[in-house]
């Protein structure tokens, strides 16, 4: 193995040994697509869904970080609105309008993932784990608030960890969507249940509001598991109408912000 090798394998791990089992005959045939001075654009109205996902996440990032007067809970939501928009702007590029070009272009069997797929993956983690904070600051006690920090840090320490492993053994669940869903499931759990027990002690409005965001975001979930394994998205597409699970996921992820737009930023603040 000479010098560059060794550079791709630091920087890449072994993702080129993950293969999808498909040809690149068999993607064209299987997405919709459009070509472009030669280069294959991917799946152009999911692209158009994702990429107004990441606009409007990034807004609502720069509406709470020009907002916070003082309020580390609004920084601390603005900096998780910022890592989860730029880890949508990621998956873009690589679930969608290039995802021919990255994994199949000049090959004989088309990867499975890539680069950009992990840094999406850690970025969406990071996010949630930020949030976590920002659910401390906003809604917890001093000790309760320390607690969530470590959690956090501890956490997304060890899918820092789980992710490398995925990328340098190979592994294909340790880099899966899947396996991160279930990861962060105990991160939503906890600013779940830190909002029932406010909204017992103090009837607020905010903690009302940020339960309906998490039972939100796991309803969001389930509608995307149900539309993935329901076998809709091909049944549309013999019919040439191109609407997946992750249009399906996009879509109402974009309801969901502007849900926590209109109801949850007016009244982030500090706890007292």
């Amino acid at each position: 193995m000479n010098h560059m090798q060794y550079l791709i394998l630091l920087a890449f791990g072994r993702l080129d040994e993950i293969t999808w089992g498909i040809t690149p005959r068999q993607w064209l045939d299987s997405h919709w697509y459009i070509r472009y001075k030669g280069i294959v654009l991917a799946e152009p109205s999911s692209t158009l869904f994702v990429l107004l996902l990441g606009f409007a996440i990034l807004w609502l990032s720069l509406r709470f970080f020009r907002s916070g007067n003082h309020h580390k809970s609004r920084v601390w939501f603005g900096w998780s609105m910022l890592a989860w928009s730029l880890s949508t702007f990621s998956a873009a590029i690589s679930y969608q309008v290039f995802s021919y070009q990255l994994k199949c272009a000049g090959r004989a069997v088309c990867l499975w993932t890539t680069p950009w797929e992990i840094v999406y993956l850690f970025l969406y983690v990071l996010s949630v784990k930020l949030l976590v904070i920002a659910i401390g600051y906003c809604r917890a006690s001093q000790k309760l608030r320390n607690f969530l920090l470590l959690y956090s840090i501890l956490t997304g320490m060890v899918y820092t960890v789980i992710l490398l492993a995925g990328v340098y053994l190979p592994n294909q669940f340790l880099v899966s969507f899947e396996l991160m869903v279930l990861f962060l499931v105990p991160s939503y759990l906890i600013m779940f249940f830190v909002n029932i027990g406010n909204l017992k002690k103090s009837r607020q409005l905010i903690d009302r509001y940020l339960i309906n965001a998490w039972i939100g975001m796991l309803l969001i979930t389930v509608a995307y598991f149900l539309f993935y394994f329901s076998g809709i998205s091909g049944w549309l597409w013999q019919r040439r109408v191109w609407f997946n699970a992750n249009d399906v996921l996009h879509l109402l992820l974009i309801g969901w912000v502007w849900y926590v737009n209109r109801r949850v930023y007016p009244l982030i603040e500090d706890h007292k």
